[in-house]
């Protein structure tokens, strides 16, 4: 037996997991960070990521306040609307179908902005995130103000910098660590993790512990019992090491499943993308400009309203649609009118390309695919496109219709990606409360124990909210690890 004199062990090391120990650090109490990857492998879903929070703001101001490297010139650029805690709130409510827990969602959004500048102090460099941004007339401009910040160098930006914070704090980190069974007391409290190594088993106790350690995006058996049929072969975006353990461990001792099980945050990638990515890749796999276009199967039949609303209110669905259907991939097909708006994440595949549709249905040996253009064309309404809003211009008579941004496609040359789902995480997890105190089935808090991160249920009920994992979990880690420290 190791260690007994912890106050808190945190299991996992992404964003969630190092904000608990940094917090908890910060406030006085005695932590160690259990991590089942190597040290070069460490980081979690976070180092995956686009690196891009969700949180509210009062504008350009403020982000350049944030970003304070930014030029006038660069700035004079930018396009950027502001936030506020409702928009943010109605947002994410509206996006989870009014499912998600309100108290939840009111602690990420008021506690978000002040998360941010804590993040700051912690050493995080800020840049505007410009992914789904508009470039056009030599200005970058956004749909919407509720995802304009990242961090500079990315997920890998996120994870050294909360490492680099963790290290110069001294706070211990055991990597090739499994946590593999929650240890408790007669009374029901939490006081330690049964953990494992090369060197076989040892206990590792504290007063409290905080589970960090992702959901069971990675488990191939849990995807295809609780995401349906086809997830078993979906590609991953993040890291192999979240296989639903810390899950389970929880569940044991009666903590209480909470959320949406049967989903998960799936956009449209790569269809030629890795099962498992490399950090250096990270998220630049990702397609998320099916507005602009037409999405079809391999039969060339449509199969959803590619303008059903704008890209971060979608990409995190389309995913799952397209592991639906016929080899669970699909193909996104733009004409020459639209390639200006692709997001520069295209660069990064080599597209199916042709002069005419005919041509691009005998490549794609897509069958119906040239009935399908035919009769979309057809139902194109006339109307202003804008891609910066929802434009009403729309199809009638086909479906499934497109309801936003429908343009003929008749401009060669034609482009075509081959794409498929990949899943980024989970949205099943445990209850917990607001101050990230995991509750059992009766709704009773269980002593000791915490959790932030993607390991939490309850917050993405269909979709899911741009930026708003990486907030959540920076937002309930710190909290985890402040009322850690105060217990």
């Amino acid at each position: 037996m190791q260690g007994s004199g912890y106050d808190v062990i945190v299991v996992g090391t992404g964003g969630a997991g190092l904000s608990a120990a940094l917090s908890t650090h910060d406030a006085g109490a005695k932590v160690v960070l259990i991590e089942v990857a190597s040290r070069e492998n460490r980081g979690g879903n976070t180092s995956y990521t686009g690196g891009a929070y969700a949180f509210p703001h009062t504008g350009l101001a403020e982000i350049r306040e944030l970003c304070p490297e930014l030029s006038d010139e660069e700035a004079g650029c930018l396009v950027l609307p502001s936030c506020s805690e409702d928009q943010l709130y109605s947002y994410w409510m509206r996006m989870t179908q009014g499912l998600a827990d309100p108290e939840l969602v009111e602690t990420v959004v008021t506690q978000a902005n002040p998360t941010i500048r804590w993040l700051g102090q912690m050493g995080m460099q800020w840049a505007p995130f410009t992914t789904f941004a508009i470039r056009s007339e030599g200005k970058i401009k956004w749909q919407t103000g509720m995802l304009v910040l990242e961090s500079k160098a990315g997920g890998t930006g996120i994870s050294d910098t909360l490492f680099k914070a963790a290290e110069q704090r001294g706070i211990e980190i055991r990597y090739g660590t499994r946590a593999t069974k929650l240890i408790i007391s007669p009374k029901g409290e939490v006081q330690g993790v049964v953990t494992k190594t090369i060197d076989g088993f040892d206990d590792v106790m504290g007063k409290n512990v905080i589970l960090a350690c992702g959901g069971f995006e990675a488990n191939r058996e849990m995807r295809c019992r609780y995401l349906g049929p086809n997830w078993e072969m979906g590609r991953i975006r993040g890291t192999k090491n979240n296989m639903g353990e810390g899950l389970k461990m929880a569940l044991e001792i009666g903590a209480q499943p909470w959320g949406h099980w049967s989903c998960g945050s799936g956009a449209l990638i790569d269809a030629n993308a890795p099962y498992f990515p490399e950090k250096e890749v990270g998220d630049s796999t990702n397609r998320s400009s099916t507005c602009y276009g037409i999405l079809s199967n391999t039969n060339g039949d449509r199969f959803l309203d590619e303008g059903e609303d704008i890209r971060t209110a979608t990409y995190a669905r389309f995913g799952s649609a397209a592991i639906a259907q016929p080899d669970a991939m699909a193909y996104q097909i733009f004409d020459a009118k639209v390639h200006y708006l692709l997001e520069d994440r295209y660069a990064t595949s080599t597209p199916v390309t042709a002069d005419t549709i005919e041509e691009l249905a005998e490549k794609l040996s897509a069958p119906n695919l040239v009935k399908t253009i035919r009769s979309f064309n057809a139902a194109v309404q006339e109307g202003t496109f804008d891609p910066l809003r929802k434009d009403g211009k729309r199809t009638e008579g086909v479906v499934p219709p497109k309801s936003n941004w429908a343009m003929k496609l008749d401009a060669p040359p034609y482009t075509a990606y081959p794409v498929t789902g990949g899943l980024s995480f989970t949205y099943g997890g445990l209850k917990i409360n607001k101050s990230a105190q995991v509750l059992d089935v009766q709704d009773q808090v269980i002593p000791g124990l915490y959790a932030t991160g993607e390991i939490v249920g309850g917050l993405f009920y269909y979709c899911y909210v741009g930026g708003g994992g990486l907030m959540a979990g920076a937002v309930f880690g710190r909290i985890a690890g402040t009322e850690c420290a105060r217990g």
